[in-house]
């Protein structure tokens, strides 16, 4: 039988350390606490195009945040403690400790930057993964960044990142990488208030893999990014920015899958009326996919979420997604393409009740039409959520 009651002391030790907290709250708060149990029904948990599966879904959350700055030093910290449990299919049962931290540093007033570093687990979604069994995907990133501006209306930019993920099941389709990057570009703020930035990545990655020359699966690979970034001035009722890029990626062995692409985003917040809002973004995303028909997929998608501010505590909002995702780059002649249509439409009402405490109901109806029947399905959830969040 499963434990129930291990997270759920977690959290109520937190909720007494936020009531016991509360009476030296003051304005130089540093320390964040925070809660949740989410519940959500999933009528196709394994994403199947024919009998479906079903299942509920609990999940405990609890976490602690330090913001704290120290003459021209700030350290900001976070830890979210996470636990997920299946009332069917416990075999995906699993918990986890993400982290995120960074040390937003100031040499001289001209030169400042970050160091920062991030860990976090998550179960591989059934979407792509199509095997059912338990696959937890492990991301990390360690990244320094540093900015010389003089003047504060131009900046030069350099750092370095490094990244990596790993798969708890073999996943040849995503498999597991690392790789080191060198990042540079440069900034300019305009008086106007609108700003462009260029930055450019050049990475060197390995696949924690050998090489299988039959699948032409590769052991490494070099890339380089370009991307010019714009974001202009905010009015009082609308937020405009974007993102163009450019991504060419060579590998070491098998330049069958070598690819190339434009990616980027356009995204526009547009304040309606003073109770409805409106946040809308048109994005291409660009994605590794190792098969014999393709080696990386393309996803263009629109998305538009509509928000009704009826007071100050309680919000309802309505979202829609429609996307595209071509299967791109195959290294087997002959096979027939595959390209997804997907869809979504969801509603959701947010209340808060007391400012450290709200409570979500969201409903989302989703589907996928494949050009191979195997990958289509369709799928309704609802989630609840309760949430305690609360500074000291």
């Amino acid at each position: 039988m499963k434990s129930l009651t291990k997270v759920p002391k977690l959290i109520w030790w937190c909720l007494s350390v936020l009531y016991a907290s509360n009476t030296i709250a003051d304005e130089f708060d540093t320390l964040q606490f925070n809660a949740a149990v989410n519940k959500t029904w999933d009528n196709n948990l394994f994403r199947l195009s024919n009998n479906e599966i079903s299942d509920q879904v609990t999940t405990y959350t609890a976490g602690v945040k330090l913001d704290k700055s120290y003459s021209q030093q700030r350290f900001i910290v976070n830890l979210n403690y996470v636990d997920n449990q299946y009332q069917r299919n416990d075999f995906l049962d699993f918990n986890t400790l993400n982290y995120d931290a960074a040390w937003r540093w100031t040499l001289t007033p001209a030169l400042t930057g970050t160091l920062s570093s991030t860990k976090s687990k998550a179960l591989a979604g059934f979407a792509d993964f199509r095997t059912l069994a338990q696959n937890i995907r492990t991301t990390e990133t360690n990244q320094f960044r540093a900015e010389y501006s003089p003047h504060k209306v131009w900046a030069l930019i350099a750092g370095f990142t490094e990244s990596s993920a790993t798969n708890s099941r073999t996943f040849n389709a995503i498999p597991d990488f690392e790789y080191t990057a060198f990042d540079y570009g440069a900034s300019y703020n305009f008086t106007s208030g609108t700003s462009i930035t260029f930055l450019a990545h050049k990475r060197a990655g390995d696949f924690k893999r050998s090489i299988d020359s039959v699948s032409f699966f590769d052991n490494g690979y070099s890339e380089d990014e370009f991307e010019w970034d714009t974001v202009f001035k905010a009015t009082g009722k609308s937020n405009l920015s974007t993102k163009l890029a450019y991504l060419s990626r060579k590998y070491d062995n098998f330049g069958v899958r070598d690819y190339d692409s434009w990616l980027g985003y356009i995204r526009y917040d547009l304040l309606l009326t003073g109770k409805l809002k409106l946040n809308t973004e048109l994005a291409r995303t660009i994605g590794q996919f190792d098969t014999p028909y393709s080696s990386y997929s393309a996803t263009d998608a629109l998305t538009a979420n509509m928000s009704y501010f009826f007071s100050d505590k309680l919000i309802f909002a309505i979202n829609g997604r429609y996307a595209q995702r071509d299967f791109k780059q195959p290294v087997v002649a002959g096979l027939p393409s595959r390209t997804d249509d997907e869809r979504s439409l969801g509603a959701s009402l947010t209340w808060q009740p007391l400012r450290s405490i709200g409570l979500i109901l969201n409903s989302t109806k989703s589907s996928r039409n494949a050009s191979n029947g195997y990958n289509n399905f369709d799928f309704d959830d609802v989630t609840t959520s309760v949430t305690l969040d609360l500074k000291i």
